[in-house]
């Protein structure tokens, strides 16, 4: 399947990103540019939106632009809308949360979709994966996955297919971006969603909450819930008086590492450490290797999204350019993290924790 061109999409609109963006708006944060081609002929428009603020012409405006934006925003780890046309008139403005993006109906969904790992994962661990008819590729647990028909990837799934199964709920989700293409995709296929995008184990806790009350599995969430929260306060009891820094590595060229709206602070926390780029804004950031150098971790690890961890290289990151004194590299203390641990926000995420706990436990 050939990978959507569009970024997004509104009933009249599809988004596509743009190489360069204004020069003023360089600096911003998670910058995109994008031009908006109607559907039904005419003139394009443009919009450009960063974490800080939005902006589209006045002539595409439309109340379906407010959810986009909403969407591209929650899947950066932003929950606040500050959209404008180019004149600088406010369109929408304030925060926001993902039951603005949501469309479920409690406790009668029975024919499901999942479009993302943790979403599988999240159904697997309330005992409801017998709900689920398709879901995209990358969904490796539970076992039961192996069944099922798939979609494609999760940045690119065949949306109309998923349309065309008529779910009574596709549980979708913002939690790494590009994301945003799947939700509003459904929106136009009028195709009702479950939004999920949880920046902390506390936001995983309540949308597991939300799930069972979709599926009618209150009872069992709780117990999911109380298993985890568990599992946290024994990993918080464990953890050395003094924290130590960590990088942790989401993909290697270029190089991108959790922001401060990710669950992988926590997951440090939990193991003894602290990300040493957990004050930059987004859920993920892109780092350089002077930035590396100079944030000086104890260690590091390498959890490149979609890598099998047999096939993550922990010497990768001494042999860039830029990174030969690296302390922790040529230390030997780079080390192989799991992806399906550090970079799915659900009922197993707390695995990344004890396995960094371990690492950090033998410096």
């Amino acid at each position: 399947m050939k990978k959507p061109e569009q970024q997004w999409e509104t009933v009249r609109f599809v988004a596509v990103r743009l190489p360069e963006v204004p020069p003023e708006r360089a600096g911003e944060p998670a910058v995109q540019a994008f031009e908006l081609r109607p559907r039904a002929g005419g003139v394009p428009a443009r919009a450009c939106f960063s974490l800080i603020r939005q902006v589209v012409d006045a002539a595409a405006a439309d109340p379906d632009l407010l959810f986009a934006a909403r969407a591209w925003l929650a899947s950066r780890g932003g929950r606040t809308l500050n959209l404008h046309d180019e004149t600088g008139e406010v369109l929408a403005a304030g925060g926001f949360t993902l039951e603005d993006l949501s469309q479920a109906g409690e406790g009668s969904a029975r024919r499901l979709v999942s479009l993302c790992p943790s979403n599988a994962e999240i159904l697997g661990a309330l005992g409801a994966f017998d709900r689920v008819v398709a879901c995209e590729d990358s969904s490796d647990w539970p076992v039961e996955v192996q069944a099922c028909e798939r979609l494609g990837p999760d940045l690119g799934p065949d949306l109309d297919r998923v349309a065309a199964l008529a779910p009574d709920l596709a549980l979708s989700s913002l939690s790494v971006p590009g994301m945003e293409r799947n939700v509003t995709g459904l929106r136009v296929r009028g195709v009702r969603q479950r939004v999920l995008a949880p920046r902390s184990i506390d936001d995983v806790l309540a949308e597991l909450r939300l799930v069972g009350e979709d599926l009618g599995l209150a009872e069992r969430a709780s117990q999911v819930v109380a298993q985890m929260q568990a599992e946290r306060e024994a990993l918080r009891a464990a953890r050395p008086e003094r924290p130590v820094g960590v990088y942790l590595e989401w993909w290697p060229r270029p190089m991108f590492s959790p922001g401060a709206a990710c669950y992988s602070n926590e997951l440090i926390d939990l193991a003894g450490g602290f990300n040493v780029f957990a004050e930059r804004p987004g859920a993920s950031v892109e780092v350089t290797a002077e930035e590396l150098l100079a944030a000086d971790p104890a260690l590091c690890f390498v959890s490149w999204c979609g890598v099998a961890e047999a096939k993550l290289d922990p010497d990768n990151l001494i042999r860039r350019p830029g990174l030969e004194a690296l302390r922790a590299a040529r230390a030997g203390r780079v080390y192989r993290l799991d992806e399906r641990f550090s970079g799915r926000p659900g009922p197993r995420m707390l695995e990344g924790a004890r396995i960094m706990a371990r690492a950090i436990a033998g410096l």
